[in-house]
């Protein structure tokens, strides 16, 4: 057996494959646990509308609309961002029945869920 340093030179192949397989382990953790959290959304084109608050309940913030082909339509926000809450607060009734010009996308997920996403609101005077 050859001794380098007082240390054979099997113990110091074998750390070193050690220290190999650890790192080669973290990194496919690493990668395999961010494949699994990691959601794709896509965005499909916006849609810009005249549309009617109708109220704040527990399912978020509905608006009435005239869609393309002349029906009423509603669409209804789970969330909308702090931002426009601050410029209209439409958790509070003093917004019902009044109309804005609205532009929204809908948010697909790799589920082939799609949710609507209010981008911007202005309020028609």
């Amino acid at each position: 057996m050859v001794n380098i340093q007082g240390k054979s030179l099997i113990t110091i192949i074998l750390k070193k494959m050690r220290n190999i397989i650890i790192k080669t382990v973290f990194i496919l953790f690493v990668g395999a646990s961010l494949s699994f959290t990691t959601k794709q959304y896509k965005f499909t084109n916006p849609i810009k509308t005249l549309a009617t608050f109708q109220g704040y309940d527990e399912y978020g913030f509905t608006f009435s609309f005239i869609n393309e082909e002349g029906d009423e339509d509603v669409v209804t926000f789970e969330t909308i961002s702090d931002k426009i809450l601050k410029m209209y607060n439409l958790k509070d009734n003093k917004f019902l029945e009044e109309e804005f010009e609205i532009i929204y996308e809908y948010k697909k997920s790799d589920d082939d869920i799609e949710e609507p996403i209010l981008q911007s609101i202005k309020k028609v005077k």
